[in-house]
């Protein structure tokens, strides 16, 4: 699944980035990840970084990124819909960075922070995700009768 649609060509340039910054620079993996999730930088970039991150160095996609202000954990899923990081969305979703279903909360969580910010970019992604797992239509029915909660 390639939810982008970016030529998987151009993985390999993005692992050697990451090979570099490891070995020669001692840059820790989950570090990267923390940097990615934050980054601004082209969606592309930040999709391939999380994925060979996740991929070759074993960075869980799971990984809880920090605490919102009810003391929940906050994922990194939601905590990329958050910033607006389309690409590292994409890879995410890919790569299983949520448990349960897209009608299940972490990934309804993801839908509903897109929404409440108007992000089509990741919202259309998340909908794509939806589709190609052929469960858009619950995935909306689910979205459109839940609250944050």
């Amino acid at each position: 699944m390639n939810l982008l649609n970016l030529n998987p060509e151009h993985r390999d340039s993005f692992s050697n980035i990451v090979q570099t910054l490891v070995k020669k620079h001692e840059t820790k993996p989950d570090e990267m990840f923390l940097h990615a999730l934050e980054s601004e930088a082209d969606p592309e970039m930040n999709y391939w970084m999380t994925k060979v991150l996740v991929q070759e160095y074993f960075v869980s996609p799971n990984m809880e990124v920090g605490k919102d202000a009810a003391g929940e954990p906050v994922k990194a899923l939601q905590a990329a819909c958050l910033l607006q990081n389309v690409g590292m969305v994409a890879a995410l979703l890919e790569l299983g960075g949520f448990k349960g279903s897209v009608t299940d909360r972490e990934y309804q969580l993801a839908a509903r922070i897109a929404s409440q910010h108007e992000d089509q970019a990741v919202l259309g992604v998340l909908m794509k995700y939806a589709q190609e797992k052929a469960l858009l239509e619950p995935f909306m029915r689910t979205l459109q009768c839940s609250t944050l909660q």
